[in-house]
Protein backbone atom coordinates (compact mmCIF):
# COMPACT_ATOMS: atom_id res chain seq x y z
CA UNK A 1 0.00 0.00 0.00
CA UNK A 2 0.86 3.41 -1.34
CA UNK A 3 1.09 6.16 2.13
CA UNK A 4 1.31 9.96 1.89
CA UNK A 5 4.44 11.85 2.08
CA UNK A 6 2.66 13.52 4.67
CA UNK A 7 1.41 10.09 6.70
CA UNK A 8 4.84 8.77 6.14
CA UNK A 9 6.13 12.13 8.38
CA UNK A 10 3.54 11.77 10.85
CA UNK A 11 4.88 7.81 11.42
CA UNK A 12 7.93 8.59 11.17
CA UNK A 13 8.21 11.38 13.58
CA UNK A 14 5.42 9.07 16.32
CA UNK A 15 8.33 6.47 15.77
CA UNK A 16 10.93 9.12 16.18
CA UNK A 17 9.34 9.97 20.02
CA UNK A 18 8.64 5.59 20.58
CA UNK A 19 8.68 2.76 18.66
CA UNK A 20 6.14 1.23 21.32
CA UNK A 21 3.78 4.11 20.67
CA UNK A 22 3.99 3.46 16.51
CA UNK A 23 3.67 -0.51 16.58
CA UNK A 24 0.65 0.63 18.75
CA UNK A 25 -1.03 2.52 16.12
CA UNK A 26 -0.17 0.84 13.51
CA UNK A 27 -1.74 -2.23 14.94
CA UNK A 28 -5.15 -0.79 15.94
CA UNK A 29 -5.20 1.55 12.57
CA UNK A 30 -2.87 1.24 9.61
CA UNK A 31 0.56 2.30 8.65
CA UNK A 32 4.06 1.54 7.93
CA UNK A 33 5.95 -1.14 9.87
CA UNK A 34 9.04 0.16 11.93
CA UNK A 35 11.12 -1.52 9.57
CA UNK A 36 10.42 -0.03 6.82
CA UNK A 37 10.50 3.22 8.66
CA UNK A 38 14.10 2.26 9.83
CA UNK A 39 14.53 1.93 5.51
CA UNK A 40 13.39 4.97 5.23
CA UNK A 41 15.83 6.66 7.85
CA UNK A 42 18.67 4.50 6.36
CA UNK A 43 18.48 5.36 3.00
CA UNK A 44 17.52 8.99 3.23
CA UNK A 45 19.30 11.93 1.92
CA UNK A 46 20.02 13.38 5.68
CA UNK A 47 22.24 10.60 6.89
CA UNK A 48 25.60 11.54 7.55
CA UNK A 49 28.09 8.60 6.47
CA UNK A 50 30.78 10.79 7.48
CA UNK A 51 29.86 13.54 10.43
CA UNK A 52 33.35 15.37 9.42
CA UNK A 53 33.08 18.40 7.29
CA UNK A 54 33.81 17.15 3.73
CA UNK A 55 33.58 17.27 0.37
CA UNK A 56 30.79 14.67 0.57
CA UNK A 57 28.63 16.70 2.75
CA UNK A 58 28.72 19.67 0.83
CA UNK A 59 28.26 17.68 -2.48
CA UNK A 60 24.90 16.84 -1.06
CA UNK A 61 24.09 20.36 -0.30
CA UNK A 62 24.40 21.41 -3.99
CA UNK A 63 22.79 18.26 -5.48
CA UNK A 64 19.70 20.12 -3.48
CA UNK A 65 20.32 23.57 -5.17
CA UNK A 66 21.01 22.22 -8.10
CA UNK A 67 17.63 20.18 -8.02
CA UNK A 68 15.57 23.50 -7.84
CA UNK A 69 17.98 25.17 -10.34
CA UNK A 70 18.95 27.75 -7.55
CA UNK A 71 22.08 29.72 -8.14
CA UNK A 72 21.40 32.52 -5.26
CA UNK A 73 22.98 33.32 -1.83
CA UNK A 74 23.40 30.55 0.88
CA UNK A 75 23.48 30.92 4.70
CA UNK A 76 25.92 29.19 6.40
CA UNK A 77 26.03 28.96 10.29
CA UNK A 78 27.48 26.70 12.81
CA UNK A 79 26.62 26.45 16.95
CA UNK A 80 27.62 24.10 19.93
CA UNK A 81 25.67 22.16 22.11
CA UNK A 82 26.09 19.50 25.08
CA UNK A 83 26.65 15.55 24.57
CA UNK A 84 25.96 12.98 27.13
CA UNK A 85 29.68 12.23 27.32
CA UNK A 86 30.27 8.13 25.91
CA UNK A 87 31.90 6.13 23.91
CA UNK A 88 29.62 4.10 20.94
CA UNK A 89 30.60 2.07 18.04
CA UNK A 90 29.02 3.00 14.58
CA UNK A 91 29.18 -0.08 12.41
CA UNK A 92 28.54 2.80 9.53
CA UNK A 93 32.03 4.38 10.05
CA UNK A 94 33.29 1.36 11.36
CA UNK A 95 35.08 3.05 14.47
CA UNK A 96 34.59 4.31 17.88
CA UNK A 97 32.49 7.73 18.10
CA UNK A 98 31.89 10.29 20.43
CA UNK A 99 35.87 11.16 21.16
CA UNK A 100 37.82 14.16 19.78
CA UNK A 101 40.06 12.09 18.18
CA UNK A 102 40.20 10.93 14.26
CA UNK A 103 38.33 8.53 12.27
CA UNK A 104 42.31 7.36 11.83
CA UNK A 105 43.04 7.24 15.23
CA UNK A 106 39.84 5.48 16.18
CA UNK A 107 38.81 2.62 13.48
CA UNK A 108 38.17 -0.72 14.88
CA UNK A 109 39.74 -3.37 12.37
CA UNK A 110 39.08 -6.66 14.82
CA UNK A 111 37.72 -7.30 18.00
CA UNK A 112 41.35 -7.04 20.03
CA UNK A 113 41.45 -3.05 18.72
CA UNK A 114 38.30 -2.06 20.31
CA UNK A 115 39.81 -1.74 24.61
CA UNK A 116 43.25 -0.25 22.59
CA UNK A 117 41.34 2.76 21.12
CA UNK A 118 39.23 3.07 24.47
CA UNK A 119 41.96 2.78 26.44
CA UNK A 120 43.81 5.80 24.11
CA UNK A 121 40.59 7.61 24.08
CA UNK A 122 40.54 7.62 28.19
CA UNK A 123 44.20 8.40 28.52
CA UNK A 124 44.03 11.25 26.59
CA UNK A 125 40.86 12.53 28.52
CA UNK A 126 39.61 13.03 24.69
CA UNK A 127 35.83 12.15 25.33
CA UNK A 128 33.66 14.65 23.98
CA UNK A 129 31.10 16.56 26.02
CA UNK A 130 29.89 18.84 23.19
CA UNK A 131 28.91 19.16 19.97
CA UNK A 132 29.50 21.14 16.92
CA UNK A 133 26.47 21.75 14.07
CA UNK A 134 27.80 23.14 10.79
CA UNK A 135 24.69 24.05 9.00
CA UNK A 136 23.73 25.54 5.06
CA UNK A 137 20.29 26.48 4.15
CA UNK A 138 18.72 28.90 1.39
CA UNK A 139 17.61 32.11 2.69
CA UNK A 140 14.43 31.48 1.02
CA UNK A 141 10.85 30.35 2.69
CA UNK A 142 10.35 26.65 2.55
CA UNK A 143 13.67 24.78 2.09
CA UNK A 144 15.00 22.90 5.12
CA UNK A 145 18.06 23.74 6.26
CA UNK A 146 20.94 20.93 5.50
CA UNK A 147 23.54 19.71 8.37
CA UNK A 148 26.92 19.22 6.79
CA UNK A 149 28.90 18.53 9.50
CA UNK A 150 28.40 17.26 13.34
CA UNK A 151 31.97 17.78 15.18
CA UNK A 152 32.52 16.47 18.59
CA UNK A 153 34.37 18.87 20.88
CA UNK A 154 35.32 19.08 24.80
CA UNK A 155 33.46 22.75 24.93
CA UNK A 156 36.41 24.73 24.95
CA UNK A 157 36.57 25.31 21.05
CA UNK A 158 38.56 28.41 20.28
CA UNK A 159 38.27 31.13 17.81
CA UNK A 160 41.09 29.38 15.63
CA UNK A 161 39.53 25.96 15.62
CA UNK A 162 36.63 27.94 14.44
CA UNK A 163 38.04 29.46 12.06
CA UNK A 164 39.69 26.71 10.49
CA UNK A 165 36.51 25.40 9.59
CA UNK A 166 35.35 27.99 8.38
CA UNK A 167 38.44 28.37 6.16
CA UNK A 168 37.92 24.62 5.34
CA UNK A 169 34.25 25.75 3.54
CA UNK A 170 34.96 28.80 2.04
CA UNK A 171 38.60 28.40 0.14
CA UNK A 172 38.48 24.57 -0.30
CA UNK A 173 35.17 23.41 -0.69
CA UNK A 174 32.78 25.94 -1.86
CA UNK A 175 34.73 27.39 -4.31
CA UNK A 176 35.08 23.49 -6.35
CA UNK A 177 31.08 23.38 -5.94
CA UNK A 178 30.32 26.97 -6.65
CA UNK A 179 28.20 27.43 -3.58
CA UNK A 180 27.79 31.48 -3.06
CA UNK A 181 28.37 31.43 0.50
CA UNK A 182 27.08 35.09 1.28
CA UNK A 183 26.62 35.30 5.42
CA UNK A 184 28.05 33.31 7.97
CA UNK A 185 26.06 33.36 11.28
CA UNK A 186 26.52 32.85 15.05
CA UNK A 187 25.08 33.66 18.39
CA UNK A 188 27.24 35.75 19.16
CA UNK A 189 29.57 33.93 21.40
CA UNK A 190 33.13 35.80 21.85
CA UNK A 191 34.64 32.92 20.23
CA UNK A 192 32.10 32.35 17.35
CA UNK A 193 32.52 35.98 17.07
CA UNK A 194 36.27 36.05 16.78
CA UNK A 195 35.95 33.31 14.61
CA UNK A 196 33.98 35.52 12.08
CA UNK A 197 35.85 38.55 12.31
CA UNK A 198 39.30 36.04 10.83
CA UNK A 199 37.41 35.24 8.05
CA UNK A 200 36.32 38.39 7.49
CA UNK A 201 39.67 40.23 7.82
CA UNK A 202 41.23 38.09 5.46
CA UNK A 203 42.86 39.70 2.37
CA UNK A 204 41.48 39.44 -1.13
CA UNK A 205 41.75 40.97 -4.43
CA UNK A 206 38.44 42.88 -3.85
CA UNK A 207 36.05 43.93 -1.27
CA UNK A 208 32.33 44.90 -1.05
CA UNK A 209 32.44 48.06 0.79
CA UNK A 210 30.65 50.98 1.93
CA UNK A 211 32.40 53.98 2.53
CA UNK A 212 31.49 57.47 3.90
CA UNK A 213 34.45 59.09 5.86
CA UNK A 214 32.53 62.49 6.76
CA UNK A 215 30.17 60.33 9.04
CA UNK A 216 32.91 57.51 9.73
CA UNK A 217 31.48 54.68 8.17
CA UNK A 218 33.92 51.96 7.11
CA UNK A 219 31.67 48.61 5.96
CA UNK A 220 33.65 46.12 4.30
CA UNK A 221 33.98 42.57 4.02
CA UNK A 222 36.15 40.14 1.43
CA UNK A 223 34.62 39.00 -2.30
CA UNK A 224 36.34 35.71 -2.62
CA UNK A 225 36.70 34.42 -6.28
CA UNK A 226 33.63 31.76 -7.30
CA UNK A 227 31.92 32.20 -4.18
CA UNK A 228 31.37 36.19 -3.83
CA UNK A 229 31.37 38.43 -1.06
CA UNK A 230 30.74 37.19 2.62
CA UNK A 231 28.83 38.58 5.78
CA UNK A 232 29.09 38.19 9.20
CA UNK A 233 25.86 38.18 10.72
CA UNK A 234 25.22 37.59 14.27
CA UNK A 235 21.70 35.87 15.00
CA UNK A 236 19.13 38.64 15.79
CA UNK A 237 17.09 36.76 18.72
CA UNK A 238 20.41 36.11 19.97
CA UNK A 239 21.36 39.78 20.07
CA UNK A 240 17.86 41.37 21.18
CA UNK A 241 19.01 38.67 24.19
CA UNK A 242 22.01 40.79 24.66
CA UNK A 243 20.62 43.84 24.36
CA UNK A 244 17.90 42.98 27.45
CA UNK A 245 20.67 41.44 29.70
CA UNK A 246 22.40 44.64 29.32
CA UNK A 247 19.57 46.23 31.25
CA UNK A 248 20.41 44.30 34.30
CA UNK A 249 23.35 44.07 33.78
CA UNK A 250 25.64 45.54 36.39
CA UNK A 251 26.69 48.81 34.12
CA UNK A 252 25.83 51.13 36.30
CA UNK A 253 23.72 53.94 34.22
CA UNK A 254 21.55 50.51 33.72
CA UNK A 255 21.07 48.99 36.94
CA UNK A 256 17.70 48.33 37.98
CA UNK A 257 18.59 46.28 40.68
CA UNK A 258 20.00 42.64 41.50
CA UNK A 259 18.22 40.01 39.63
CA UNK A 260 18.61 36.18 38.69
CA UNK A 261 16.03 36.19 35.48
CA UNK A 262 17.07 33.68 33.15
CA UNK A 263 19.13 35.31 30.78
CA UNK A 264 17.92 33.04 27.72
CA UNK A 265 14.55 33.56 28.10
CA UNK A 266 13.03 34.34 24.09
CA UNK A 267 10.03 35.93 25.37
CA UNK A 268 11.10 38.17 28.17
CA UNK A 269 13.51 39.42 25.52
CA UNK A 270 10.72 40.06 22.98
CA UNK A 271 8.40 41.72 25.62
CA UNK A 272 11.37 44.19 26.36
CA UNK A 273 11.12 45.65 23.09
CA UNK A 274 7.78 45.31 22.07
CA UNK A 275 5.43 48.64 21.92
CA UNK A 276 3.46 47.72 24.91
CA UNK A 277 6.49 48.21 27.04
CA UNK A 278 7.65 51.17 25.32
CA UNK A 279 4.28 53.00 25.87
CA UNK A 280 4.60 52.09 29.76
CA UNK A 281 7.72 55.30 29.16
CA UNK A 282 5.35 57.71 28.10
CA UNK A 283 2.25 60.06 29.81
CA UNK A 284 -1.28 60.37 27.89
CA UNK A 285 0.03 62.70 25.87
CA UNK A 286 2.38 60.23 24.35
CA UNK A 287 5.37 62.42 25.65
CA UNK A 288 8.30 60.42 27.02
CA UNK A 289 8.06 60.64 30.93
CA UNK A 290 11.14 63.03 32.45
CA UNK A 291 12.40 59.81 34.31
CA UNK A 292 12.21 57.18 31.84
CA UNK A 293 14.07 59.23 29.03
CA UNK A 294 17.07 56.84 28.94
CA UNK A 295 15.43 53.95 29.35
CA UNK A 296 13.07 55.01 26.38
CA UNK A 297 15.82 55.74 24.36
CA UNK A 298 17.77 52.74 24.93
CA UNK A 299 14.96 50.25 24.41
CA UNK A 300 13.97 52.28 20.88
CA UNK A 301 17.17 52.32 19.87
CA UNK A 302 17.46 48.27 20.64
CA UNK A 303 14.16 47.98 19.05
CA UNK A 304 14.88 49.36 15.72
CA UNK A 305 17.93 47.67 14.89
CA UNK A 306 16.61 43.74 15.98
CA UNK A 307 13.53 44.97 13.92
CA UNK A 308 15.54 45.84 10.65
CA UNK A 309 16.04 42.09 10.74
CA UNK A 310 12.98 40.70 11.90
CA UNK A 311 10.50 43.00 10.19
CA UNK A 312 8.96 41.18 7.25
CA UNK A 313 7.12 44.49 5.98
CA UNK A 314 9.68 47.01 5.34
CA UNK A 315 11.67 47.92 2.17
CA UNK A 316 15.37 47.68 2.43
CA UNK A 317 16.12 51.11 2.64
CA UNK A 318 13.93 51.27 5.67
CA UNK A 319 15.82 48.73 6.97
CA UNK A 320 18.96 50.37 6.42
CA UNK A 321 18.09 53.93 7.92
CA UNK A 322 16.59 51.90 11.26
CA UNK A 323 20.53 49.91 11.17
CA UNK A 324 22.04 53.31 10.63
CA UNK A 325 20.35 55.11 13.74
CA UNK A 326 20.79 52.61 15.84
CA UNK A 327 25.20 52.49 14.69
CA UNK A 328 24.94 56.41 14.99
CA UNK A 329 23.15 56.24 18.81
CA UNK A 330 25.66 53.56 20.02
CA UNK A 331 28.87 55.41 19.18
CA UNK A 332 27.43 58.71 20.36
CA UNK A 333 26.58 56.86 23.45
CA UNK A 334 30.05 55.34 23.04
CA UNK A 335 31.50 58.91 22.79
CA UNK A 336 29.68 60.55 25.39
CA UNK A 337 31.01 58.43 27.79
CA UNK A 338 34.46 58.29 27.16
CA UNK A 339 33.86 61.80 27.35
CA UNK A 340 32.18 61.87 30.71
CA UNK A 341 35.17 59.99 31.70
CA UNK A 342 37.99 61.99 30.69
CA UNK A 343 36.66 65.11 32.76
CA UNK A 344 35.39 62.72 35.73
CA UNK A 345 38.15 59.87 35.82
CA UNK A 346 37.02 58.43 39.04
CA UNK A 347 33.48 58.74 38.64
CA UNK A 348 32.57 57.23 35.15
CA UNK A 349 33.98 54.84 32.97
CA UNK A 350 33.19 52.72 30.08
CA UNK A 351 33.73 49.31 31.86
CA UNK A 352 31.15 50.30 34.73
CA UNK A 353 29.00 52.97 32.30
CA UNK A 354 28.55 51.43 29.26
CA UNK A 355 27.82 48.60 27.37
CA UNK A 356 29.94 45.41 27.58
CA UNK A 357 32.23 45.18 24.92
CA UNK A 358 31.23 42.39 23.46
CA UNK A 359 27.69 43.41 23.95
CA UNK A 360 28.91 46.57 21.68
CA UNK A 361 30.92 44.99 19.27
CA UNK A 362 27.90 42.53 18.64
CA UNK A 363 24.98 45.28 18.13
CA UNK A 364 27.35 47.47 15.76
CA UNK A 365 28.28 44.48 13.72
CA UNK A 366 24.50 43.73 13.36
CA UNK A 367 24.28 47.32 12.13
CA UNK A 368 26.98 46.80 9.71
CA UNK A 369 26.12 43.78 8.24
CA UNK A 370 22.50 44.98 7.17
CA UNK A 371 24.45 47.56 5.26
CA UNK A 372 26.34 45.19 3.49
CA UNK A 373 23.94 42.59 2.94
CA UNK A 374 21.19 44.99 1.27
CA UNK A 375 24.70 46.00 -1.11
CA UNK A 376 25.71 42.23 -2.10
CA UNK A 377 22.01 41.50 -2.98
CA UNK A 378 21.87 44.60 -4.63
CA UNK A 379 25.21 44.21 -6.50
CA UNK A 380 25.27 40.29 -6.81
CA UNK A 381 22.09 38.79 -6.10
CA UNK A 382 19.48 41.64 -7.61
CA UNK A 383 16.74 38.69 -8.99
CA UNK A 384 16.83 37.20 -5.48
CA UNK A 385 13.97 38.29 -2.44
CA UNK A 386 15.72 39.80 1.13
CA UNK A 387 14.78 38.22 4.01
CA UNK A 388 17.24 38.73 6.73
CA UNK A 389 15.50 36.95 9.32
CA UNK A 390 16.57 34.07 7.70
CA UNK A 391 20.49 34.79 8.24
CA UNK A 392 21.86 34.38 11.68
CA UNK A 393 21.91 30.94 13.33
CA UNK A 394 18.42 30.14 14.31
CA UNK A 395 18.46 27.04 12.44
CA UNK A 396 21.27 25.47 14.41
CA UNK A 397 18.62 26.32 17.46
CA UNK A 398 15.76 24.41 15.74
CA UNK A 399 17.89 21.39 15.26
CA UNK A 400 19.17 20.87 18.43
CA UNK A 401 15.80 22.33 19.96
CA UNK A 402 13.80 19.33 17.87
CA UNK A 403 16.68 16.59 19.07
CA UNK A 404 16.22 17.44 22.31
CA UNK A 405 12.33 16.94 21.81
CA UNK A 406 13.10 13.60 20.81
CA UNK A 407 15.96 12.51 23.22
CA UNK A 408 16.46 15.28 26.14
CA UNK A 409 19.86 13.91 26.64
CA UNK A 410 21.38 12.17 23.61
CA UNK A 411 24.93 10.83 22.85
CA UNK A 412 27.11 11.45 19.95
CA UNK A 413 26.07 7.97 17.99
CA UNK A 414 22.09 8.82 19.07
CA UNK A 415 22.25 12.13 17.49
CA UNK A 416 24.03 11.11 13.90
CA UNK A 417 21.11 8.36 14.37
CA UNK A 418 18.44 11.03 14.51
CA UNK A 419 19.40 13.24 11.69
CA UNK A 420 16.46 11.67 9.59
CA UNK A 421 14.03 11.86 12.47
CA UNK A 422 15.19 15.56 12.98
CA UNK A 423 14.66 16.59 9.01
CA UNK A 424 10.63 14.35 8.90
CA UNK A 425 9.68 16.73 12.26
CA UNK A 426 11.25 19.74 10.02
CA UNK A 427 9.52 18.77 6.79
CA UNK A 428 6.13 18.08 8.58
CA UNK A 429 6.25 21.77 10.47
CA UNK A 430 7.22 23.68 7.42
CA UNK A 431 4.22 21.90 5.53
CA UNK A 432 1.98 22.73 7.99
CA UNK A 433 0.10 19.57 7.49
CA UNK A 434 0.57 18.55 10.77
CA UNK A 435 0.08 20.42 13.89
CA UNK A 436 2.11 19.99 17.09
CA UNK A 437 2.13 21.49 20.75
CA UNK A 438 5.12 24.31 20.78
CA UNK A 439 7.54 23.55 23.47
CA UNK A 440 9.75 25.93 24.76
CA UNK A 441 12.48 23.62 23.80
CA UNK A 442 12.20 24.60 20.32
CA UNK A 443 12.04 28.32 18.85
CA UNK A 444 9.16 30.44 17.65
CA UNK A 445 11.06 30.23 14.49
CA UNK A 446 10.58 26.84 14.27
CA UNK A 447 6.93 27.12 13.01
CA UNK A 448 7.75 29.93 9.87
CA UNK A 449 10.71 28.39 8.62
Amino acid sequence: MKYSDEFTNFLVILGGFSSRALDLFRQNLEGRTIQSIQQLRRSSEDCLTNPDLCYENVARFKRLIDSVQYVGPVVAMSDNTKLKPRLRYSPTLGCIIGSVLSKEETIINTYSDIPNVINKIKSERAIAKDVRAYILQIPLPKFPPIVIALIPNKGNDNSKTIGQLHRKLIQEIAPQLGIHILSIGSDGAITEFQAQQSIIDIQTSKRLSVQEPSLNIHFSCPVFDNIGPIVQVQDPKHAKKTARNAIISGARLLTFGTSSLDKQDDAAAYRTFCSANFKQCLTHEFKVKEEMKGFAIYIFIMGELIDSYLNRNISPVERIRMALTSYFSLHLWHFHIKTLHRKYPDFVSIRHNFLSDQSFAILTSLCESMVLLIKAYRDYYPQIPFLPWLHGSESCEHFFGVARQINSDFDFFELIQMLPKISQFAKALRNKKLSFDKERSVREGMYTI
